[in-house]
């Protein structure tokens, strides 16, 4: 991964973090939004049932006074005429004053229609009056009162009494008609008692009835009248405030409002009393009014304060960590943790670089031959310290400018600013005698050889340059690795030509298939004891057209790369199938054909089925068909093998064991996996027929004579002389089978040479 990416990952991470975070803060600040308005509800609703409260405590007094004045004023009705003297009506209102005073009554009056009248001062003693001299506030009230109305007054200065009172006024009748008007005061610090006998407000709230222009009808003690709710110049509210007072005495519905009042934030709920214009005004902290949802309040502010501030934390040590680790980071990301050597992302980087600078280099691919089996051989421990012994000496005979890495397993790539090829292979030829003179892991009498596949930069113009480079690379390695004598090859015009048929050969495969370019060839297989043929061997030839022909050699190790052998086995099987059924429906008798199975095929989950449909759509008794599979695949997981291969017997099919001899065969082999055949490789015909040794020939005498214990037939292959015949048939084996009987011809040939010859023959 490069050091952008990484970069760019962080970011990203720190990104999505913050995404995240502020997701969940805008959930937070929502929730606590709703927690705000649930809270400004609650305190509303409180501060509205608290005014309703007040309201009506103060509304009851109203009545109750204006109830006991219609009382009185029903007493006046029997005794007051037209003719009543003042002396008179001055007797009875005192006789009135016991009971208006005892409800709070500060001053009494009665008017006749003519605007003169009585009153009784604080003493009781009667005073005559007119309307005239009354304040404005009360003349209102009486005025209504002749017309008929029974009401109070707003709150008002009485100078009189010199304190602020409130009047009320009710029409006295007489055989039914208005003769006059009762009157009284009511001192405002009645209606404050109400208020601060009620309770409730805390400490620091106030409560008050204001009318439209601020005057205080009443207050509770908490804060004075001159102070609080002094509208038009009070030490306690801000110009904001007093104007928000203002528009809501004005109004006609209940409002509430927040302001702030020195360090305290106030909570306000202005009511209309219902009558006059008076308005409950109820003023308080939150703590006066919802504690417990205050306190819920405070928790979420408190909550959202300690997640913001861990949010930046963790950023925080998101960054600090990416900066002190940011070398650890490249390490783990830019090299191989065995050796310390660059890996692949960086190698590739580097030559990203150079390709921006046209710098020319000749990139070398560096494998070890056989490594797997030095891993098996010396122990994991052992191979792996050859690897750190590698990587030391590159780093050693690397000179500024170049560069190099592990990229998997054995494999290092070294680019050299070395252009010239022979001083290429001096300084590779250099680097491995170093190697294995240094290298202390492996013993000294084992032969480490390496193989290295070399090609130039300039020689890549596609978009895709590193990927065009490894792949020169990687086909002069693996000619590299063909050719035992050249160990160091280079990319050139004949691997160009590999490269591009290898290309060919992937591009046309599938419709190659589908077109039926893949011909059957075969070649017979003889009885070594009768010279008769017993059956024949399907060799698959891909004919593209009449003048090109492309051999096995050059696709099956491609095919067996890519898995399109897959394909191929079962298309050859079935054309084997097809010609054995052609042989039956010509009346000739057929002999079993051998086909090579991949090893991918018998890991395949419905493998059996599908052979068994093939052989089962051509009617071909499954004896006829012999499935050939390689050494290496029974000594990889015999268990599995053994099991495929017994479900394969259970439909008649027979199972013959390929190339016998070329890997590391065992004996043991034989017993543990159930073939019919063994196919002795030519390699051991050759070493028996060159060797005067007897030990030669004895081994494989006693791989015959194993095969015959266990009745599993054995063919020898590679065939060419009379000798070579005469030496199986003395080793006793069954069948052989090479160009000494026929090379691999196409079916009809084999047909006319072999099959029809022996049908003539039993004719006759």
């Amino acid at each position: 991964m490069g050091e952008q990416k990484i970069r760019s990952k962080l970011k990203k991470l720190v990104i999505v973090f913050l995404i995240v975070c502020s997701i969940i803060v805008g959930v937070s600040r929502c929730l606590l939004g709703s927690v705000t308005e649930l809270y400004a509800e609650s305190v509303q609703g409180r501060l509205e049932e608290r005014a309703l409260q007040y309201k009506k405590s103060f509304l009851f007094k109203m009545n109750s006074d204006l109830q006991t004045l219609r009382a009185m004023a029903c007493i006046l009705e029997d005794t007051t005429t037209e003719n009543t003297t003042p002396e008179e009506t001055g007797r009875l209102l005192s006789n009135l004053w016991d009971a208006g005073s005892t409800v709070g009554f500060v001053r009494l009056c009665y008017f006749s229609q003519d605007g003169t009248g009585m009153q009784l001062t604080a003493q009781g003693q009667p005073v005559a009056i007119e309307i005239s001299d009354e304040t404005a506030e009360m003349q209102s009230a009486i005025q209504q009162a002749l017309q008929g109305n029974s009401l109070c007054s707003r709150a008002f200065y009485d100078p009189m009494l010199g304190y602020n009172t409130v009047g009320y006024a009710t029409p006295v009748y007489t055989f039914g008609k208005i003769s006059g008007v009762l009157a009284c005061s009511v001192s405002t610090e009645a209606y404050a008692d109400i208020l601060s006998s009620i309770g409730a407000v805390s400490d620091i709230g106030a409560a008050a009835v204001l009318s439209s222009d601020g005057a205080v009808v009443a207050s509770t003690r908490t804060h004075q009248t001159q102070g609080f709710y002094d509208l038009h110049g009070s030490a306690y509210l801000s110009v904001g405030a007093c104007e928000e007072f203002s528009q809501a005495l004005a109004g006609e519905e209940t409002k509430f409002f927040e302001f702030e009042s020195g360090d305290l934030l106030l909570y306000a709920c202005v009511m209309p009393m219902g009558i006059c214009s008076d308005k409950i005004v109820i003023v308080d902290t939150d703590k006066g009014i919802s504690d417990a949802v205050s306190g819920v309040v405070d928790y979420a502010h408190l909550i959202g304060v300690m997640f913001g501030v861990t949010s930046i934390v963790f950023v925080m040590a998101v960054l600090y960590i990416n900066r002190r680790h940011g070398r650890q980071l490249l390490q783990v990301a830019y090299h191989d943790r065995l050796t310390g050597a660059y890996n692949r992302d960086k190698f590739f980087q580097l030559l990203d670089q150079n390709w921006k600078e046209n710098m020319v280099y000749v990139v070398a691919s560096v494998n070890i031959r056989k490594f797997k089996y030095i891993n098996e051989l010396f122990s994991p421990v052992r191979s792996n310290q050859l690897l750190k012994d590698i990587c030391t000496v590159l780093k050693r005979h690397i000179e500024p400018g170049e560069f190099f890495c592990r990229d998997t397993a054995d494999t290092f790539v070294i680019a050299l600013k070395t252009l010239d090829r022979d001083t290429v292979r001096e300084r590779l030829e250099g680097i491995f005698a170093e190697i294995k003179a240094s290298c202390t892991s492996i013993p000294a009498n084992y032969p480490i050889s390496f193989y290295c596949g070399c090609a130039y930069t300039s020689d890549c113009s596609s978009k895709s340059r590193n990927e065009e480079l490894m792949s020169h690379v990687m086909m002069a390695l693996s000619n590299a690795k063909q050719t035992q004598q050249a160990n160091i090859s280079f990319y050139d015009a004949e691997i160009h030509k590999k490269e591009k048929l290898q290309a060919f050969i992937e591009n046309r495969m599938e419709y190659a298939l589908e077109s039926g370019e893949f011909q059957m060839f075969l070649q017979p297989k003889m009885d070594l004891n009768r010279g008769t043929l017993s059956g024949a061997e399907a060799l698959v030839r891909w004919v593209v057209d009449e003048n090109q022909t492309i051999f096995p050699d050059q696709f099956i190790p491609i095919f067996e790369r890519n898995g399109f052998c897959v394909q191929l086995d079962y298309y050859m099987v079935e054309q084997a199938c097809k010609q054995i059924r052609a042989w039956i429906d010509a009346g000739l008798s057929p002999v079993p054909i051998s086909v090579n199975q991949t090893k991918l095929l018998l890991y395949e989950e419905d493998y059996v089925q599908r052979i068994c449909a093939i052989a089962q759509r051509y009617e071909i008794p499954g004896h006829y068909i012999v499935l050939e599979i390689l050494e290496g695949l029974a000594l990889e997981n015999p268990e599995q093998v053994s099991e495929r291969i017994g479900q394969l017997h259970a439909h008649g099919f027979r199972i013959s064991m390929d190339d016998f001899g070329t890997g590391y065969s065992s004996l043991n082999t034989l017993s543990q996996i159930p073939i019919d055949e063994l196919k002795l490789d030519r390699s051991f015909l050759l070493q028996a027929h060159r060797s005067k040794e007897y030990n030669r020939r004895k081994i494989l005498e006693v791989v015959i004579e194993v095969a015959k214990w266990l009745h599993i037939s054995t063919v020898a292959e590679g065939i060419e002389t009379a000798e070579h015949v005469q030496l199986m048939r003395e080793m006793h084996c069954d069948y052989g089978q090479g160009y000494y009987y026929s090379k691999p011809i196409p079916a009809e040939r084999f047909t006319k040479t072999f099959l029809l010859p022996n049908a003539q023959s039993a004719d006759l």
